[in-house]
């Protein structure tokens, strides 16, 4: 959660650079935004702070020229969506500029020690108490120019640090000092090395613009940024490292705009056929590594958060039916509470997107501490995830701005598709599946069926409840599909097993309930048509998306038979109803209320 980017350097316009990358990483939080800058032409230097409540959209920033400027996009944990709340947050003296990504799990106790100190509090956050520690560690320096100053600032920060209970990641602008400070523990902080200054973010993805050389902070690190240097140093020795890694990223930077398209999350629908076509061609390899991992592992287990459990969970049916490989699901936030078997002879593949998902990076570290052999379908290079396993698998789906996963979560399903067919020794006939489902989401989108689920999501905007359900390997895509309703047009939506219906869910059913049917051409196709029966003798509206006609259906959404493929062909028509729902509802589909694309705190 939420969005941190700072500059340090030659080029005076630091607030602008740094308004420009708030809004690359705005899905990570929008409640409020905020950005402090060194003001210049005085001696000493003082802070200019400019904070908003809501989303940056095309916002501006009235900050003048600066050298050095640290910004923040919130998601909310601590205190309302107010601008008192919102970051940058400042010590008494208005000094020290503080950000902030985490939960500080002891602010309470250092909040009562503060007030006892004379401390005054301008906000409701857990944030605020980390500025006036800071402003007491710092009492009594008095600036100067050269490195050693700024050296007495990262040491501050690290003591600071060192008393801060839960995970979090911070950035402080000293703009007497024109420097930054920064430290870390669970939440993201990448440092970007750059020609003229040098930069702080909480995402890769908003550096790339300006540099591809990175570093990327591990747990228990902090670094220093001035103009000319990037230091590193370890938080509980306070010892400045010799050499940090530096990465120089190679993957593609998509153009990061709408190209024509109204909304993010229409462009990334669309973009699935390319990206489904682009891992049959190249990513083959990969999935085949993926493929001797499982079949030589005692125990495999798929784990993730989100779109990623369903992920995993079609996994699981697909390693089991086509491979007949057991691969266990588990969802990350509870593979903690199931890991005692692990060995070095269990494989533990995470899924995620962002690769910072806090949940499943826990499951994995434990995971790894037991021996396990890791690997991840992920689609940030450098990321977390991706630094912590064995074998990254990237998805190269391209930045995926939506909060909501389409194209990186119909990608994982085309991995562990060809990957199943490769435990087969069968990768040939999985490629041409996976090429095969591309050419039918490219179909589904380019003719009539759009206006199809258009005019659907006209009569079922206004519906209480929605329910879909499916069999076998349909299962987790109806618990996918619900979550893709609900999360972004908020109408409550459910997937369930259809073969559940009779004990219990049925009763939900009432006189027009819209509810999906997915049924594919495979052995589920008879027992979720008796299904679909027995809600509509019971008043449901049935939607079917199938291959097959079906007097049961008052709604036929047809889609190809592609066998195995079926879970990636029929991700696509609920993503497309969610959208077009949500534009029913005058929502905005790129940015849901209460949500952000990466979690980062428990």
């Amino acid at each position: 959660m939420c969005g941190i980017f700072g500059y340090v350097g030659a080029q005076d316009e630091a607030p602008q650079l740094v308004l420009a990358g708030l809004k690359k990483l705005e899905y990570r939080g929008y409640d409020s935004w905020g950005i402090a800058a060194r003001e210049a032409g005085l001696a000493p230097s003082r802070l200019l702070v400019e904070k908003h409540v809501g989303k940056i959209g095309q916002a501006t920033t009235s900050l003048p020229s600066s050298h050095a400027a640290l910004g923040h996009t919130r998601w909310a944990t601590h205190g309302g969506v107010t601008q008192a709340n919102a970051h940058p947050h400042l010590d008494c003296q208005g000094r020290l500029a503080v950000i902030h990504n985490g939960i500080v799990e002891n602010h309470a106790e250092l909040r009562r020690e503060l007030l006892a100190r004379g401390h005054t509090f301008a906000s409701q956050t857990d944030t605020e108490v980390i500025c006036h520690l800071l402003e007491e560690e710092l009492t009594g320096d008095s600036p100067s120019d050269g490195d050693e100053p700024c050296e007495r600032l990262a040491q501050a920060v690290m003591g600071v640090f060192r008393r801060l209970d839960g995970l979090s990641a911070i950035g402080v602008l000293d703009p007497q000092l024109e420097c930054m400070a920064a430290a870390k523990n669970g939440s993201p902080l990448v440092l970007g090395w750059g020609e003229e200054g040098n930069f702080l973010a909480s995402d890769s993805s908003a550096l790339l613009d300006h540099t591809r050389k990175l570093t990327f902070l591990e747990d228990g690190q902090a670094a220093l940024l001035t103009a000319s240097q990037l230091m590193v140093y370890d938080v509980a020795t306070g010892e400045k490292l010799n050499e940090p890694r530096v990465w120089d990223i190679t993957w593609e930077q998509e153009v990061d705009s709408l190209d024509g398209y109204p909304h993010y999350m229409a462009k990334e629908i669309a973009e699935q056929p390319v990206v489904l076509r682009k891992l049959a061609q190249e990513q083959a390899d990969a999935a085949q590594r993926l493929a001797d991992s499982i079949m030589s592992a005692s125990t495999v287990h798929l784990v993730g958060c989100g779109s990623a459990a369903h992920a995993a969970r079609c996994g699981e049916y697909l390693f089991s039916r086509i491979a007949s490989r057991q691969a266990n699901c588990v969802v990350g936030s509870e593979f903690g509470y199931l890991e005692d078997f692990l060995d070095q002879r269990s494989l533990v593949v995470g899924l995620s997107q962002s690769g910072e998902t806090i949940d499943l990076l826990d499951s994995m570290k434990s995971a790894k501490h037991r021996g396990a052999r890791l690997s991840a379908l992920v689609n940030v290079e450098g990321s977390s995830l991706y630094r912590l396993v064995d074998d990254p698998i990237l998805l190269s789906a391209g930045p995926e701005r939506c909060v909501l996963a389409t194209k990186s979560f119909t990608a994982k399903l085309g991995v562990l598709l060809m990957a199943a067919y490769a435990a087969r020794g069968r990768l040939e006939a999985g490629k041409a599946l996976l090429e095969q489902a591309a050419d039918e989401i490219q179909s589904i989108l380019t003719d009539n069926r759009v206006e199809q689920i258009r005019a659907l999501a006209q009569r079922v905007a206004a519906a209480e409840h929605l329910y879909i359900i499916g069999r076998g390997p349909s299962y987790p895509m109806a618990l996918e599909a619900a979550l893709k309703i609900k999360e972004v047009s908020y109408l409550h939506a459910e997937g369930f097993a259809g073969g559940e219906l009779k004990h219990g869910v049925i009763a939900l059913i009432d006189e027009g309930t819209p509810c999906i049917v997915l049924a594919p051409n495979d052995e589920t196709f008879r027992a979720i048509l008796s299904g679909a029966e027995e809600i509509k003798a019971r008043g449901g509206y049935i939607i079917g998306i199938s291959p097959f006609a079906s007097d049961v259906w008052d709604e036929h959404i047809a889609v190809a038979d592609v066998g195995e493929a079926a879970s990636i062909v029929n991700a696509v028509p609920p993503q497309v109803l969610a959208y077009e729902v949500a534009l029913a509802r005058g929502l905005d589909p790129d940015k849901p209320r209460n949500l952000a694309k990466s979690v980062t705190v428990k």
